[in-house]
């Protein structure tokens, strides 16, 4: 007979202790944002906050400024949120180099339990999209077929302003 494990029992009768936030910064991320801080507070789980600058074909000393930049911007960008949360067991991370490769990295040496995106970096109606527009922008497939744990995408249909109904 096999065993079957049961995810909830090895972690504490928790989902997800580990949760991967990736974000291009945008306005459409504060949504998305959110969604992952509720799952984060209702989990008691750590929240990895990850935004990737892409490959800089720059200098050492410019590289690392850049990155100093964007954990500035991140933490201007999210941390009243997680103060009226009193949510404080989070990390940012912020990186050169290729978003997609870097995130999955991320995620397998952090041990992540889940990752949460949107379906791109537009914001569907400004794209000239519906709101249940079907398609996902290449970093949101990318992590999805290389992600070493579940990936949650929030849809845009789930979007204050554009649901349906």
């Amino acid at each position: 007979m096999t065993a079957i494990l049961n995810p909830f029992v090895e972690k504490g009768g928790k989902m997800y202790n580990k949760i991967l936030f990736g974000t291009c910064l945008t306005a459409y991320c504060d949504h998305i944002f959110n969604f992952a801080l509720n799952l984060a507070a209702e989990n008691n789980a750590r929240l990895w906050i990850y935004h990737g600058l892409g490959r800089l074909d720059i200098g050492e000393k410019e590289t690392i400024e850049k990155i100093k930049d964007g954990e500035t911007r991140m933490v201007a960008a999210y941390s009243e949120w997680m103060k009226k949360r009193e949510f404080s067991d989070y990390m940012i991370n912020v990186s050169d180099g290729d978003p997609v490769g870097e995130m999955v990295k991320l995620a397998k040496n952090a041990g992540i339990d889940a990752i949460v995106i949107g379906t791109s970096t537009d914001i569907p109606l400004q794209a000239g999209e519906g709101a249940m527009s079907s398609s996902l922008g290449t970093t949101a497939e990318e992590v999805i077929l290389k992600a070493p744990c579940p990936v949650i995408v929030v849809p845009p249909a789930l979007l204050p302003g554009l649901a349906k109904g």
